[in-house]
């Protein structure tokens, strides 16, 4: 599933949005625990992000960065 990830990068004072392309169950997982409020810690995850050429890298995110998730379509 093709979703918007919006997360704070520990090297900068902005918040950044860019595409995932991750399992829809996934998706449904991190909207839920962001909703609830949950405490990451240090907890991490490689997440596929696909760049302006639409190629996919991995990138490695700290969860408790991770602001908004939001679906969307293919």
């Amino acid at each position: 599933m093709i979703a918007h990830l919006t997360w704070q990068p520990h090297d900068t004072d902005q918040p950044e949005t860019l595409t995932v392309d991750m399992p829809a169950n996934r998706v449904s997982e991190l909207q839920t625990l962001l909703a609830a409020g949950a405490y990451f810690g240090d907890t991490v995850m490689w997440i596929p992000t696909r760049g302006e050429d639409g190629t996919y890298t991995p990138r490695l995110f700290r969860l408790a960065r991770i602001t908004a998730i939001e679906e969307t379509l293919r």
